[in-house]
């Protein structure tokens, strides 16, 4: 079982702000909620409580001693939300692990922790120096620790620590990439798993290059076999492929391409509970779907698990053989941002719609019949020139999550790319006052039931 939490940027500052206002050593707890698989346990933090004031007994910058009402009301508020419990303080001097009387007090808090708080989950410990995080590990019900493989900031950036991580050796082949980076990223990108939604024209372009970068492992969820009729757009596709499955060529393409890259594949796509249940896993998630209930389910899927989703699309009008224009975009989806459903990028009564089509075909065939239903419309056009260049878009814009190359100033949430005017712009909405992406309550829930409050398909 791997463990990892994650922080949204707000809560990260806030944090490093207080455990860092002084020489002598500082603590917070933290409360979170769980998102748990097969192989990981993820613990999202939706709150801090800093430690101050008639709390702290005694503090130096070695050592503190905390009241124990401080410990009784930060358990009582995770049991009250549901919740687990973080407890992280700062060693000054720069020690970077827990010390001998961490482990002695830490003991005695969680055996506590286990017995106050009736969530579900683990608990656990964080230190944190100048450097960042230096230790991180959870505390299980029966007294042992595991360390916790990797924290993730999700904000303006994307940053990650690796507490325990050796050195990871650079490929000679990725020299050209470490000259524009350096060898960190280079790291990083071996140890980031990056999910993608559809491999169809822009899915199977995003493939190819995230695989080229280095990536160490790429989910990737797509139900639909391939039709030949698509050779001239699917990266890695042939015409004799008719039929195959689509994940099938995009495993044949990272095989062939040789750089080790370990590819998970999904048979189903995310309108299936099970298939998007397996990227609360992934560290950044590609939305290369062109349905609208995928990408609504997505949405909510972004504001859950702290996990984000650039979303991205081409549309290209044309009659007669005549175009009169061709837009796409890439749409960062996370907490705080516009989601979809704010920019009116999909619209509510056509996801209801796609939704009946896929739980109950004779139903919304009557329903169509009748004219309650919109009718699907014909395949739009696509041409490999313009899917090439979004999810190059995407890319870019998953590098500079990472690395920050376009500068500080850039805060952007959404590239608009007018192709045929030979234009870009970006744009940084707010979301609605009344949509359910700005309301805090759904930030970080995690695990729920039924799976992001929704309903699902039969499997």
């Amino acid at each position: 079982m791997r463990y990892s939490v994650t922080f949204l940027e707000k809560d990260y500052q806030a944090l490093e702000a207080h455990l860092a206002a002084r020489t002598d050593e500082q603590a917070a707890f933290l409360i979170c909620r769980i998102a748990q698989t097969d192989n990981e346990t993820r613990l999202l933090v939706r709150a801090c409580i800093p430690v101050t004031g008639d709390d702290i007994i005694e503090e130096s910058p070695v050592h503190m001693k905390i009241a124990p009402r401080a410990y009784i009301r930060a358990m009582k508020r995770a049991n009250d939300e549901k919740s687990c419990l973080l407890f992280v303080h700062s060693h000054p001097n720069g020690y970077p692990d827990h010390s001998d009387q961490d482990d002695i007090e830490e003991e005695k808090l969680f055996r506590a922790a286990y017995t106050r708080i009736r969530t579900q989950g683990v608990h656990g410990s964080l230190v944190l120096t100048r450097q960042g995080f230096s230790s991180a590990r959870v505390w299980l019900p029966n007294g042992s620790t595991a360390e916790i493989e990797r924290i993730r900031t999700i904000g303006r950036r994307a940053r990650f620590w690796f507490p325990k991580a050796g050195t990871v050796e650079v490929p000679s082949f990725f020299d050209r990439q470490v000259r524009a980076f350096g060898p960190d990223i280079q790291r990083l990108l071996s140890r980031l798993r990056v999910g993608i939604v559809g491999v169809g024209g822009t899915g199977s372009c995003v493939l190819e290059q995230l695989i080229r970068l280095g990536v160490g492992t790429i989910m990737i969820s797509d139900g639909e076999t391939f039709e030949s009729s698509n050779v001239n757009r699917v990266y890695g596709s042939r015409v004799i492929d008719d039929t195959l499955a689509k994940i099938k060529i995009a495993q044949r393409l990272a095989a062939d391409i040789g750089l080790g890259t370990k590819i998970e594949l999904i048979d189903k796509p995310v309108s299936y509970q099970s298939a998007l249940k397996r990227f609360r896993e992934c560290d950044i998630v590609m939305g290369c779907t062109d349905d609208e209930l995928g990408r609504s389910l997505l949405n909510s899927f972004a504001i859950y698990y702290y996990i984000p989703v650039l979303d991205m699309g081409v549309k290209i009008d044309s009659e007669d053989g005549v175009v009169r224009s061709i837009q796409g975009r890439v749409t960062t989806l996370m907490n705080g941002a516009a989601c979809l459903h704010c920019r009116g990028r999909i619209f509510a009564e056509r996801v209801a719609a796609q939704a009946k089509r896929e739980t109950d075909s004779e139903g919304a065939k009557a329903l169509e019949d009748e004219g309650y239903l919109p009718e699907l419309g014909d395949p739009a056009p696509a041409v490999v020139a313009f899917t090439t260049t979004i999810a190059a878009g995407a890319v870019t814009e998953f590098l500079h999550r990472l690395t920050g190359f376009m500068g500080p100033d850039r805060e952007s949430t959404e590239v608009i790319y007018l192709i045929d005017q030979t234009r870009m712009r970006t744009n940084n909405l707010a979301s609605q006052h009344d949509c359910f992406c700005a309301d805090s309550y759904h930030w970080g829930r995690g695990d729920v039931r039924p799976f992001l409050d929704t309903t699902w398909r039969t499997e």
